[in-house]
């Protein structure tokens, strides 16, 4: 599929273009398929639907051996490879931290942290077993297993003395022309500004980008800019003013627990995914 071409593959290989020819020989007699275009020069191959076909299934199963062998060479091992951002952990971990201390978990977690988009993508890839993401939609993918715990509204944080503070509610366009503290690539809240700052044909200027949540909200209380964050992670210590965002078109927050479908779940981690969605649906 990649190569296009008998005499690469031989080569790749180091074995000869006949071995290549007989092997891909023994596959089509095994599906009773052609899986090639037999009127094609035999220096340039040309895959047809059937081998497509073969060839999406075969990733498929490529993934899930790496996922035995992930799991295989994890046997015995007394650590869940469990992924948090630092905005949901902020929340939830501290009360939750309690509990799981109590039922034999806390210290078998090894954390893995950063922005819930750039989590997916370690949980698909096995480098994270289970994890609490944030996203503007439920998850939906194929390859995940995930639960909606819990849903909150995004608000403007801005600072006590700023002109937005003396309104209850704002608009997305009010941001226009706002000096603003970004998340970090990889996080949703970065996510949605960008979709918001793209819909809404909004200017702004970015004062400083980070990914730690406490930092944003001390610069946000200082002045030197405005945020968008949940209104879970916002405290009345803060000394920040939330507001709400009247736009129809701005998502909610979900929290969802989230693992991989291929991922034959440990007694263990079947605990840690219980613990946490019984414990942040009663927050």
């Amino acid at each position: 599929m990649e190569l296009k071409s008998y005499t690469a593959v031989s080569e790749y290989f180091g074995v000869s273009q006949p071995t290549i020819s007989i092997a891909i020989h023994r596959l089509e007699t095994e599906f009773n398929v052609e899986l090639i275009n037999r009127n094609q020069a035999h220096h340039h191959v040309k895959i047809n639907q059937a081998g497509q076909l073969l060839y999406s299934h075969t990733q498929k199963i490529a993934t899930q051996v790496e996922e035995i062998q992930r799991d295989l060479n994890s046997n015995g091992a007394d650590h869940i490879n469990f992924g948090m951002p630092p905005i949901i952990a902020n929340y939830y971990f501290p009360e939750l931290a309690i509990t799981l201390r109590q039922d034999g978990i806390l210290d078998s977690l090894a954390n893995v942290e950063g922005g819930s988009a750039t989590l997916l993508e370690q949980l698909k890839q096995g480098s994270v077993d289970v994890a609490l993401l944030g996203s503007a939609t439920p998850l939906e993918s194929p390859t995940i297993e995930s639960k909606v715990v819990a849903q909150s509204d995004f608000k403007l944080i801005v600072p006590p003395d700023s002109p937005l503070a003396q309104q209850t509610t704002i608009r997305v366009r009010d941001l226009d022309r706002q000096d603003v503290i970004a998340f970090s690539d990889g996080f949703i809240h970065q996510q949605i500004l960008n979709q918001l700052i793209k819909e809404h044909s909004l200017h702004i200027h970015t004062s400083y980008t980070t990914s730690d949540i406490e930092l944003l909200k001390q610069l946000v209380s200082r002045g030197v800019g405005v945020a968008l964050l949940t209104d879970e992670a916002i405290r009345p210590a803060d000394n920040v003013v939330p507001l709400s965002i009247q736009d129809e078109d701005l998502p909610p927050f979900y929290v969802s627990v989230a693992y991989r479908k291929s991922h034959v779940l440990t007694p263990k981690e079947k605990n840690l995914i219980k613990v946490l969605t019984k414990h942040i649906q009663a927050t």
